[in-house]
């Protein structure tokens, strides 16, 4: 009979071990509560549900003045772009 060696016999008893730790209910590590919010995606090239729009194309409403933050951005948007005015600040 061959004589164990140190390192075999911890690495059997690791393997033993890990068989009997697998066989625990699963479900008792998971967690349930709070449910994610469902986020619908909406059709194609349109925004997810939550998505806050920061560019419609249109305006800049949800932009203000970095030098004064309650004032709305200055900048001017054309065909769906909006473009840097050095002159207004930034935004």
């Amino acid at each position: 009979m061959k004589k164990l060696t140190l390192a075999t016999f911890f690495t059997i008893t690791f393997f033993l071990h890990q068989s009997n730790a697998q066989q625990g209910d699963p479900k008792a590590t998971e967690v349930w509560q709070p449910a994610p919010k469902i986020i619908s995606t909406g059709a194609i090239n349109s925004a997810p549900s939550d998505a806050i729009i920061l560019f419609n194309g249109k305006n800049l409403k949800q932009w203000v003045a970095v030098n004064d933050t309650s004032k709305p951005a200055k900048w001017m948007v054309v065909n769906g772009a909006f473009t840097v005015n050095k002159v207004l600040g930034n935004i």
